[in-house]
């Protein structure tokens, strides 16, 4: 684990939160829904909620200027710097494919836990950037990260789905701070049978199936770990259908 997780500010952290939407030539997909998890993050942080239509109408007129005839991905925050009000700001950036079964590593980021962040996706936290540049460096697709007392919360990019060694269904529980994110939310709906658990490292080691799931990628499979096989070292039965039924959702 790293000593700390503080990157140096030279300009003031933003406060506020934002969605990542994948546009599909110059569609945005989920749209309603990422102008409701917006909103829905705004009320947790006690922020006053972007409008609606304003949000939606940024996603759409910078999905059409940017992806008319591509695919690519709009981030949308609504967000401000202390003492200012918050503001909406879209930005486009490249869809960059990725193979359909995804390595990961345990990162050497230890998970801030819940602070103050409500669940959200919120900006400017130095943990997830730290995370996302051991990926970027790395030879991996994921991290996963672990809180002060060994819990897994999520990955530097995506919640997970565990498929545990009993065969049950589960996510890391919310509690200790992960992000809600709209691609879990998605999959959870109507499937009593995914709850929230506890897991240490041990529990991952010896889960059966290890998943990624964020509203961008859908469901991935994570077959490899630490440089060993995640479960049997291949999709598993219970990602191959939840990964067809998010694409199809």
């Amino acid at each position: 684990m790293s000593p700390s997780n503080e990157a140096p500010a030279a300009e003031p952290r933003r406060l506020g939160s934002y969605t990542t939407a994948k546009v599909h030539v110059g569609r945005v997909e989920r749209l309603e829904q990422h102008v409701a998890r917006l909103r829905r993050d705004a009320a947790r942080l006690d922020l006053p909620l972007p409008p609606a239509r304003e949000v939606e109408a940024l996603l759409l007129a910078t999905a059409s200027s940017a992806f008319e005839r591509s695919d690519g991905i709009v981030r949308i925050e609504w967000s401000h710097l202390p003492d200012a009000p918050p503001a909406l700001q879209a930005k486009p950036r490249t869809f960059n494919p990725l193979p359909s079964t995804w390595r990961a590593a345990t990162s050497k980021v230890t998970h801030p836990g819940p602070e103050l962040r409500a669940n959200t996706k919120y900006v400017d936290v130095p943990a997830y950037d730290l995370s996302r540049e051991e990926v970027a460096s790395g030879e991996v697709e994921e991290v996963l990260l672990f809180d002060a007392q060994g819990w897994l919360v999520e990955g530097g990019n995506s919640n997970f789905v565990v498929v545990t060694e009993a065969g049950d269904l589960v996510t890391p529980a919310y509690a200790l701070g992960g992000v809600e994110g709209l691609g879990l939310t998605i999959l959870r709906h109507g499937r009593s049978e995914l709850r929230e658990a506890r897991l240490d490292q041990d529990a991952v080691t010896r889960a059966r199936e290890v998943m990624s799931v964020n509203a961008v990628r859908g469901v991935v499979p994570i077959v490899e770990i630490d440089g060993r096989p995640a479960g049997a070292g291949v999709p598993g039965p219970v990602s191959k259908r939840l990964s067809a039924a998010f694409a199809g959702s």
